[in-house]
């Protein structure tokens, strides 16, 4: 794990910089793009990946009682002894105040991890002695193991934490395997919706954007812009997790609009570099009522002054089959200003095969649902085949999503898929530039 953690360093020279004063760790945004890499690897090898999210006891009352320059050098401490626990199984990132993520690969079995557990809540127990006087800290533990309890990157560290503060709950020295009920201890839709009110306002909106790329040549020809919630209360927060609290908040007129522009702004600063990436924004069902969709994209085009050939407008199926005669009538409106148009989640609900031929459509994709056990599955590779046999038959591309191995790329390449997403291609997720330090 050693050897690609510092391959990974050696490739991004932004990362190289990411280090904590206080601690020496690394920073929240090396972790994410090691553990990025990880997955990949995992997915690829057929391995496990342990996320310990290690949440620093009494830390808080050694600030408040004896200062802060006391309580940086305990933190220093605590930091040195997790990563001497650790050592070369894994690395250890800093992820806030009194809070460090260790993250461990090549994991055979979660009881493999356990021991590990007990040996950091035992060795941080033991008293600190700092300018006479003899401290003690202590530490909570959650784990999250991909891929059981998570596949991406963003599932993992957020149920890592929810396991952490599980932990937390039953006292002082506690660990916790992440479990699927942990999620009701997620933040309640109201105080959830209240929050997210100001989001926007506050700043704490990021996109990030996941590659699409060609199935014959493997080159990147595309990214998906994906919004996430960076709370100060309640850390990452990946769409789905705050999508339905922001229609609940009649949000979505004015988050949509901000992801469009914000993506044709990255994607025009690209261009300006050089590249040719198309940036696919993804709109919900909502965005296709009456012309704010239409109007809202000529405005972020003028605005950013992106080739409308480099904007690929993504609807959902079930969105589109509310009302097809108006969805085509908005679509061959965004195909006048010279957009690409794409349909996602082939496969999820309403069946949209008996009315391809009234979308101008550029590619259809196929749903996670499709590809997921697919190699073992022969009414699936049948349904796959024929799909992307009646699109070509349109002149509609084919991309798949929820990729996660090598043999499934082989497959949906002799199929004659044309374009590839997921996780296998996690550690090449592209950054807002407006995020870069």
């Amino acid at each position: 794990m050693r050897q690609l953690a510092i391959q990974n360093r050696s490739q991004d020279p932004v990362s190289q910089s990411c280090h904590d004063e206080v601690t020496g760790l690394a920073t929240r945004r090396h972790a994410e793009q090691l553990l990025a890499s990880l997955l990949a690897h995992a997915a690829e090898q057929g391995t496990k990946v342990a996320v310990l999210h290690i949440d620093i006891d009494r830390l808080k009352e050694i600030n408040h009682s004896l200062g802060r320059p006391m309580g940086d050098a305990c933190l220093r401490l605590v930091a040195q002894r997790v990563t001497e626990v650790i050592d070369v199984k894994g690395s250890v990132n800093r992820l806030d105040s009194d809070e460090v993520m260790a993250v461990l690969a090549d994991v055979t079995t979660l009881e493999a991890v356990i021991p590990l557990i007990e040996r950091l809540q035992e060795r941080t127990r033991q008293p600190i002695e700092l300018s006479g006087r003899a401290l003690f800290a202590s530490c909570c533990i959650g784990l999250a193991l991909y891929p059981d309890h998570g596949g991406t990157v963003t599932e993992l560290m957020r149920h890592a934490n929810l396991a952490r503060r599980r932990a937390q709950a039953r006292g002082s020295m506690q660990y916790c395997v992440f479990s699927h009920d942990l999620l009701d201890d997620g933040p309640d839709r109201i105080t959830l919706r209240c929050e997210l009110r100001d989001a926007l306002a506050r700043g704490e909106m990021e996109l990030r954007y996941r590659p699409l790329l060609c199935a014959r040549s493997g080159q990147v020809v595309a990214v998906s812009a994906q919004p996430r919630w960076c709370s100060s209360r309640f850390g990452v927060l990946e769409a789905a997790q705050w999508m339905p609290a922001a229609r609940e908040n009649d949000q979505l007129c004015e988050i949509c609009p901000w992801v469009l522009a914000s993506a044709c702004r990255h994607a025009r600063s690209w261009y300006e570099a050089g590249s040719g990436l198309r940036v696919v924004v993804g709109v919900p069902a909502e965005g296709l009522v009456g012309n704010v969709l239409v109007e809202s994209v000529h405005a972020a085009l003028e605005e950013s002054g992106l080739p409308a050939g480099l904007l690929e407008i993504e609807l959902t199926e079930g969105g589109l089959m509310q009302d097809p005669d108006h969805a085509s009538q908005v679509l061959e409106r965004l195909k006048a200003i010279g957009v690409r148009l794409s349909i996602d989640g082939f496969g999820r609900g309403n069946s949209i095969l008996g009315h391809l031929s009234l979308f101008p459509i550029d590619t259809l994709k196929l749903d996670a649902l499709f590809i997921d056990n697919c190699l073992d599955n022969p009414r699936r590779q049948a349904i796959i085949r024929s799909v992307i046999g009646m699109a070509h038959e349109l002149g509609v591309r084919v991309a798949a999503s929820g990729v996660r191995s090598r043999q499934q790329v082989d497959f949906l390449r002799e199929q004659g898929c044309d374009l590839l997403q997921g996780s296998l291609w996690s550690r090449m997720e592209y950054s807002d530039p407006s995020t870069e330090e």
